[in-house]
């Protein structure tokens, strides 16, 4: 048992503000156990909650399209006139960034601009979940499928210099930097959020650093050359975790399912249809109040307040 004074603890020994007295350091001193939270944990609700909330410090917005053929190799199963096919609903699941590939993606540290970083995209492969409507608004066929924006080479057939051009850049403001792929050359990367399922090769938890997330529609299908322009919005956005304090209306307890048939009584059925477990134990008050701010400091305007958001073209 590790305690302040004891001599099998190696090293210093922190007495945190929070921890209480120790009754094994200390046998001489009556201690009441509700004053230590390692004893008993208060229970309650705290006006404020101390929250490490993903935090959005810079976030923007770029739209790409291009032209799908052969639809009938994607849905093998499907005839798409006898079938009556009307609408092709889309979800983006992943991108890969192809940060390996030589003419691939990049994030690049600037040399004047110490707290941004450039996003390139380029050679972005994207794979879609994809649901064949009918008429009546009925899924005939759902199938996944990956193709590629951004090509990397004006002669790549699905080029097009404003819809689907070679690459993008973007520069985004990064002031804790970006997260990395641990290779060799400690490659700097994008975290897609998506809703891949993979153990470690999974994309639907939420990191630090550049994040992109993804949304599609099929902006023209057509059926007679089994074709589709998809319609790419990918938001690129730098996130980090910091620590807040916030208001909130109480704790939240879910609803409970009730059994539909009901047995003879025990204490297992009991349990069962009385009330849920709740999380009623209290979080400890940890902040203490930023040193790095102080009174009397001016109010900072943004550096980069938005503009008014481009007009279409005419």
């Amino acid at each position: 048992m590790a305690c302040c004074n004891n001599n099998q603890v190696r090293g210093r020994f922190f007495q945190r503000p929070t921890a209480g007295e120790c009754p094994v350091c200390r046998p001489d001193e009556i201690i009441n156990p509700a004053d230590d939270a390692c004893v008993c944990p208060p229970l309650g609700e705290p006006k404020l909650l101390t929250v490490a909330a993903p935090v959005v410090f810079d976030e923007c917005g770029i739209n790409l399209c291009r032209v799908v053929d052969n639809l009938d190799k994607i849905f093998c199963d499907v005839d798409f006139e006898r079938d009556d096919v009307q609408g092709i609903e889309l979800k983006v699941i992943d991108i890969d960034f192809n940060f390996c590939n030589e003419d691939g993606s990049n994030v690049e540290t600037l040399i004047r601009r110490p707290n941004c970083v450039r996003v390139t995209l380029s050679e972005i492969d994207v794979t879609f979940a994809a649901k064949l409507i009918d008429r009546d608004c009925r899924v005939i066929d759902e199938e996944c499928f990956t193709i590629r924006y951004l090509p990397g080479d004006e002669d790549d057939p699905y080029f097009d210099n404003d819809a689907n051009p070679v690459s993008v850049s973007v520069d985004v403001y990064a002031p804790y930097g970006v997260s990395y792929k641990l290779d060799k050359d400690c490659t700097p990367i994008i975290s897609f959020l998506g809703f891949v399922e993979d153990g470690c090769e999974g994309n639907n938890a939420l990191r630090q650093g550049i994040v992109a997330q993804a949304l599609a529609k099929v902006v023209n299908l057509d059926v007679d050359s089994l074709s589709a322009a998809i319609g790419l919005t990918i938001y690129l956005k730098s996130i980090y975790f910091v620590q807040y304090r916030i208001p909130h209306k109480g704790l939240c307890v879910p609803p409970k399912c009730i059994p539909v048939d009901i047995e003879a009584e025990n204490a297992c059925l009991d349990f069962v249809e009385g009330d849920l477990l709740e999380q009623s134990i209290q979080p400890l008050e940890l902040c203490c109040k930023p040193k790095s701010i102080k009174h009397g400091f001016k109010d900072v305007e943004d550096p980069t307040p938005a503009e008014e958001c481009g007009k279409k073209r005419v």
